[in-house]
Order: structure tokens, then C-alpha cells, then sequence
């Protein structure tokens, strides 16, 4: 009986040369039957695990990503513990979940055709995290304050009791139509205020698609959702200025969440 066929999976790259200073640990696969290993091309290393091919082959894995939700689940977990690990001890370029090569020699040509590309990347988050904001709202305080400005709402509001109960109904919609936009509008500039003043302590940042509140499940609506490329040494000087812009605007409904450090996800592809 021949051989049982084996694939790569592979959780990310790290500079050879940060190995000799921290050894790496090896630590239980994805598919808890193989250790994780490395494998070195050049100055690159490559940590992965070898899996079952059958499993994960192309519509098997698409099968076992839709039908199987507890193992979905475990598994992305699994990946992103292993690479949140790696990231505290090495400059890491993480992977996707289930990036999978179909042999060792498949995964070296690939590094060594975008050997510069990497390389680039280690110098560009090497000593970095990776930091989200998000920033909530509730839109009830903000309103009373757009009711009252600008000025030309207020008077709209006042106009409103000499017209007849028609006229009124109309004038209503325009009216509420009008704060919904200035609403929106005093929203956007709070939340790019607060962007603009982070990406002068940043490296790098990058503006994400706000979550609806399926997503979320608060009863907030999200108005903002950004991360930050930051080094180490200013890291706390990125918390402290989102503490204080917090603390600064909680009476007027704003929530803010910073959540990290995270794996360079969103700088690195």
C-alpha cells in the first residue's frame, strides 16, 4: 500500500534570521494528527502542518466549509490562536485561513517567486501591530443636537405650527429627511476627526465597510471600523489618545473598541 498523500497547510512567514533568536516550538496541526514544522527558503521560513489531501482537496474542504459548522468553527479558531502566538514572538506575514499548497516543492517555487515581495513586507510591519477601531453611536443625542443646528431646522420647526395639518405632514418629511442628512453628516466628520488625529501616530491604516447590527448584535449603530499599522513604542500612545476621545465624547452617545494586537491581516495583502 502506497504512501497516504499529504498537503500543506500553511499558517505564515517569518524571517529565518528571527529563528536563531527565538527557536520554534512545534505544536499540535490544524487536523491534530501532524506537528506543525518549518521549512526555510533562503531567508524565508515557512511554518505549516502537513494535512490529509483528501480532506482537503478543493470540494471537500468547500463541502466540509459549508456542511460542518462546528469543525468551520474549531478550526478558524485553531488558525488564528496558532498565528496570534507567532505574531508575539516573530515577524509574521499570516496567511488566510486554509491556504493550502499541494506539495513542498509547490510552496517553495511560490516563496521564491515573491521572495522580494516578502521580504519588502518584513521590513514594512516588522515591530508593527495591527489595531481596529470601531466606533459606535446612538443617534438619539446627536439628533436633539441637529435639531437645534444648525439654525435652519430649528426655524423649519417653528414654521411647521403656522402651516395646516397637510402642509405640516409634508414639511415633517423634508424636515426629518434633512436630519437624518445632517445627522449623517455630523457623524462622518466626528468619526474621520478621530481617524485623521490616529493616523498621525500610525504607520499605516486602512478604512473597513462599517458592520450592520445583524453582525454586531448591539443595539448601537457601528458609524466607524478602521485599523492601524503601529509600532510597538506607540502603541500606548494610540490607546491613550483613543481613551481620551472616548472619555471626551460618551455624554454625547459615542462608544468607542479598540481591539488588538492583531496579525498584520489588512497590510499584508
Amino acid at each position: 500500500m502506497g504512501q497516504k498523500e499529504n498537503y500543506i497547510y500553511l499558517y505564515g512567514i517569518v524571517p529565518v534570521y528571527e529563528l536563531d533568536k527565538t527557536p520554534f516550538s512545534p505544536f499540535a496541526g490544524i487536523d491534530k494528527e501532524h506537528n506543525a514544522a518549518i521549512a526555510t527558503y533562503g531567508d524565508i521560513a515557512a511554518i505549516y502542518t502537513e494535512v490529509d489531501a483528501e480532506a482537503y482537496e478543493g470540494e471537500a474542504l468547500e463541502s466540509r466549509m459549508k456542511d460542518d459548522l462546528e469543525w468551520l468553527q474549531e478550526s478558524a479558531m485553531h488558525h488564528h490562536e496558532v498565528l496570534l502566538s507567532l505574531q508575539k514572538k516573530y515577524t509574521l506575514i499570516p496567511m488566510k485561513f486554509c491556504t493550502i499548497y499541494l506539495t513542498q516543492d509547490s510552496l517553495e517555487e511560490k516563496l521564491r517567486e515573491q521572495a522580494d515581495i516578502i521580504q519588502n513586507l518584513f521590513i514594512r510591519i516588522k515591530g508593527s501591530e495591527e489595531w481596529n477601531l470601531k466606533i459606535y453611536c446612538d443617534d438619539e443625542p446627536l439628533r436633539e443636537h441637529v435639531l437645534q443646528h444648525p439654525p435652519c431646522i430649528k426655524e423649519k420647526m417653528q414654521e411647521l405650527e403656522s402651516l395646516s395639518p397637510g402642509r405640516q405632514f409634508f414639511e415633517k418629511r423634508k424636515i426629518d429627511q434633512l436630519v437624518e442628512a445632517e445627522l449623517e453628516k455630523e457623524k462622518n466628520q466626528f468619526c474621520e476627526q478621530i481617524h485623521a488625529e490616529l493616523t498621525e501616530i500610525a504607520s499605516e491604516e486602512k478604512i473597513k465597510t462599517a458592520w450592520s447590527k445583524d453582525v454586531t448584535g448591539r443595539d448601537l449603530e457601528m458609524s466607524w471600523n478602521s485599523v492601524y499599522l503601529i509600532q510597538a513604542d506607540q502603541v500606548e500612545a494610540f490607546l491613550d489618545l483613543v481613551q481620551q476621545k472616548k472619555e471626551e465624547s460618551a455624554s454625547s452617545g459615542w462608544e468607542f473598541e479598540a481591539t488588538g494586537p492583531w496579525p498584520a491581516y489588512h497590510f499584508v495583502y
